[in-house]
């Protein structure tokens, strides 16, 4: 099930638990706590199976037309991912944006994979 998180204190609790259970993809510790402790400023949604919290992302605006979207690559390829883009994505649409980009999470090489999306 994906719910939308509207609580700051299980925003926080859902991104730190995930990301410091990810020590390869988030083993900075400075850069981690700056995206859990922004992760409650930015629309969240997360993946519950079985009253368990197993994935998440956030909307993150980055201008009129477009928000960021971060997807942990744990949970790439078993369509998890997928689900919580196109709730997300509803909720973009609803919102106004045209304009989806995805970045992932390494922390290393930051290399910025862009894909966009016409709502229109």
């Amino acid at each position: 099930m994906i719910i939308q998180v509207e609580n700051n204190k299980e925003k926080e609790m859902i991104s730190r638990t995930i990301l410091e259970a990810l020590p390869d993809w988030f083993g900075i510790p400075e850069a981690r706590e700056e995206y859990i402790v922004n992760s409650v400023n930015q629309q969240l949604f997360a993946t519950v199976k079985e009253e368990k919290t197993i994935g998440f992302l956030c909307l993150k605006q980055t201008g009129k037309d477009t928000v960021e979207v971060s997807v942990l690559k744990e949970f790439h390829r078993h369509g998890i991912g997928r689900k919580l883009f196109m709730k997300a994505r509803e909720k973009a649409i609803k919102d106004g944006f045209s304009f989806i980009q995805v970045k992932p999470f390494r922390w290393v090489s930051m290399i910025i994979m862009t894909i966009q999306i016409n709502f229109i």
